[in-house]
This record gives structure tokens, sequence and C-alpha cells, in this order.
């Protein structure tokens, strides 16, 4: 009856390990894809932008062509307030982003936090399980040194004990052997499972700033076409010529 039982106890723990690495397989898996997806994104990005500069170079330099003669002094003071509005934009993207970020860390401790209380009552209820069991072994065990003692002599008590010590400890070795494979699959699982985690978080940073960065050459695009068209038209003059360089974010 107490091999029954252990046994019964150990099957149940190997299929909840079991179960558990399956999980955080399945979880490392999909960590995989969300970040395959997001560099696809990130990638998609990188290509709309350059487009996007590339067009905005060549209008340019076609409105740069037809304003060049006009009077530097003008477009020097139109220079200095678009840097004054720029460096505002900037301030304000800034803080922004700033923002973002601090929740964004803010997030991520409650979240540790939680996945450590988790930790820490599975652990909890595990030793009590495992005292239990224990304390169960223990009756069963003085059980049967009773019932040994009143139909076998001492001598084949003391054989069979040492055998059953024998194969008890080659049982727990082999259980423990089987515990810690599992375990460190799970651990391994959960490893690769947070490195991608980090990278999707630095893409997700990344995606943010390419967004951002494509955002404002879209609309420096729109501009650079305006401003070209009323200069092929005639309708632009000095005081309303924007030919600077597009100011965005460097390329990678």
């Amino acid at each position: 009856m107490s091999t029954t039982l252990t046994n019964k106890t150990y099957e149940e723990e190997i299929i909840n390990e079991h179960s558990k690495f399956v999980e955080a397989k399945s979880l490392r898996k999909q960590a995989e894809e969300d970040a395959q997806l997001l560099s696809n994104r990130i990638a998609l990005l990188k290509l709309e932008e350059q487009r996007s500069l590339k067009k905005i170079e060549e209008t340019r330099n076609k409105a740069r062509e037809i304003m060049q003669r006009k009077a530097q002094m003008i477009e020097e003071q139109r220079v200095k307030e678009e840097e004054k509005i720029k460096r505002m934009e900037d301030e304000k993207a800034r803080l922004e982003l700033n923002k973002i970020a601090k929740e964004q860390s803010k997030q991520a401790r409650m979240t540790t936090r939680e996945e450590m209380m988790k930790k820490l009552k599975e652990e909890v209820t595990a030793i009590k399980l495992s005292k239990k069991e224990n304390q169960s072994l223990i009756e069963q065990n003085k059980n049967l040194d009773l019932l040994e003692k009143t139909t076998v002599t001492q001598s084949i008590k003391n054989m069979h004990r040492e055998a059953d010590e024998k194969r008890r400890i080659a049982e727990d070795e082999r259980k423990a052997r089987v515990r810690a494979e599992l375990e460190r699959k799970i651990d391994e699982e959960k490893i690769k499972k947070q490195q991608k985690e980090d990278e999707i978080a630095r893409m997700e940073q990344e995606e943010l700033e390419l967004i951002q960065r494509l955002q404002n050459s879209q609309m420096m695009q729109r501009s650079a076409y305006e401003e070209l068209e009323q200069a092929m038209s005639g309708s632009l003059n000095v005081s309303n010529y924007n030919g600077n360089e597009p100011t965005i974010y460097p390329k990678n």
C-alpha cells in the first residue's frame, strides 16, 4: 500500500512538472513569433521612411533650384524661427516619450512583483504538501515495522529492510533525476522566453521611434510638395518659402 501511494504521488508530480514544461515551451515559442512579427513591422517602417526621405530630398531640391535666388537675410530669419519651433516640438516629443517610458517601467515592476508573489505562494503550498506526504510515509513505515515484527524473524526483517532501502534510494535517485531534468527544461524555456520578451520590448521602443520619425517625414513631404507647387506657379515668395533640408531623426 505504501509503494502504490508513493508511486501515485510521484506520477502526479511528474505530470505536473511536464505540464509546466509544455506551458513554458509554448510561451517561449509565442514570444519568438511575436518578436518575428515585430521585426517585420520595423523593417517595413524603415523601408517606408527611406522612400519618404528620398521623395522629400527630390522635391526639396527642385524647390530649392527655383527659389535659390531669393534674399538670404529673409531666409536666415525664417530659419531661426523654424529652429525655435523645432526645438519646442522636440522638447514636447521628448517629454512625451519619457512619460511613456516611465509608465512602461512602472507596469513592468508591477508585473514582476506579482510573478514573485505567485511563485512564493506556490513554493509555500509545495512545502506544505511535502510535509503532509512525509508524515503519511512515516505512519505507513511504523505500521509496516509492527507487522514485520509479528510475522518474520529479526534477521529476515533486516534483510528486507536493507533491500527496500536500496530500492528506495535507487528510486529516489531516479525520480530526482527526472525532476531535475524537467526543472532544467522549464528554466531553459523561461530564460528563452524572457530573452524574447526583452528583445520585443527593445523592438517596440524602436517601432515607436520609427513611427514618430515617419510621421515627421510625411508631414515634411506634404510641406515640400506644397512649396514646390507654389514655386512653380510663382505664388511663393521669400517670406513664406521653406527650402531647408528635412529635419528628422538620423537614418539608422
